[in-house]
C-alpha cells in the first residue's frame, strides 16, 4: 500500500507541466487530507531549533570540559572571555535561527556574527607560538569537526523536512562549528594568527561548504517551505 506521499509525488508527476486531469487532482487532495488528519498541527519551528541548541550545548561545552584549560590563546581575561562570548552567541542563535520560516535578516545576522567572532579570535589573540610544528595543529581541527559531527547529523535529518536552501544549512553548519571552536578556544594554547585562521576558522568555513553539497544530494521527505 503506497504512502500519502508516494501517492503524493505520483499525483504531481502525473501532472507534469500540463494541467493535471481530475483523478491527479482526486489523488493530491487525497494525499493531503491524510496527512492534515495525521498531523493536525505543525510542531513550532523553535522546538527542533532547541534540540539543535541543546545538542550543540552538550557537545561543546562538554568537550570544553573534558579537556584541560589553557591562557596563553589570548593576553588577557577581558579578551579571552570576550571571544568565548562571541562564539558562544554564534552557536546559540544559529542552532535556532536557521530554522526560523520566512525571515533572512537573523540568519544573515548569523553569518555576520561568525565573521565578528573568527575576526576576534585571530586579531585580539596572543601571538603566543608554543614551538610546536605547524601540521601538529591538524588536531585542533580534527577535534572542531568532531565535535561538529553530531549536531550536523540532526540538522540534516531535520533539514529534509522542508525545502531547506544553502543559507539554512551554512547557518546550521556555523553554529555547530562555533561549538567545537568555543571548546578549542579554552583547550588550545596557541596563539598565533597562522594557527587560529589555519586550524580553528577554516574548517568551520569548510564544513559549511561540505554541508551544503552533501545536502544538493539528499531527497527531502517533503516539499514544504
Amino acid at each position: 500500500m503506497s504512502t500519502a506521499d508516494e501517492r503524493l509525488d505520483a499525483a504531481l508527476g502525473a501532472a507534469g507541466g500540463a494541467k493535471p486531469d481530475d483523478a491527479a487532482l482526486d489523488a493530491l487532495a487525497k494525499a493531503a487530507r491524510e496527512e492534515l488528519t495525521a498531523h493536525p498541527k505543525a510542531r513550532p519551528w523553535w522546538v527542533d531549533g532547541l534540540l539543535v541548541l541543546g545538542l550543540n550545548l552538550v557537545m561543546g561545552l562538554g568537550a570544553a570540559a573534558m579537556m584541560s584549560w589553557s591562557d596563553t590563546q589570548h593576553g588577557s581575561s577581558t579578551t579571552k572571555y570576550l571571544v568565548a562570548t562571541a562564539w558562544f552567541l554564534v552557536m546559540a542563535a544559529g542552532s535556532v535561527w536557521w530554522l526560523q520560516p520566512g525571515a533572512r535578516a537573523p540568519r544573515w545576522l548569523v553569518l555576520g556574527g561568525f565573521v565578528l567572532a573568527a575576526g576576534l579570535s585571530v586579531g585580539v589573540a596572543s601571538g603566543f607560538d608554543p614551538g610546536a610544528p605547524f601540521f601538529r595543529g591538524v588536531s585542533c581541527a580534527l577535534v572542531e569537526c568532531v565535535v561538529a559531527l553530531a549536531p550536523l547529523v540532526l540538522i540534516f535529518v531535520l533539514s529534509l523536512r522542508f525545502a531547506a536552501r544553502p543559507v539554512h544549512l551554512v547557518t546550521a553548519t556555523l553554529a555547530s562549528g562555533a561549538g567545537g571552536a568555543l571548546a578549542l578556544h579554552f583547550h588550545c594554547g596557541n596563539g598565533t594568527f597562522a594557527h587560529l585562521a589555519v586550524f580553528h576558522v577554516l574548517p568551520v568555513v569548510v564544513l559549511a561548504g561540505l554541508a551544503v553539497l552533501i545536502r544538493s544530494r539528499m531527497r527531502p521527505t517533503t516539499f514544504a517551505p
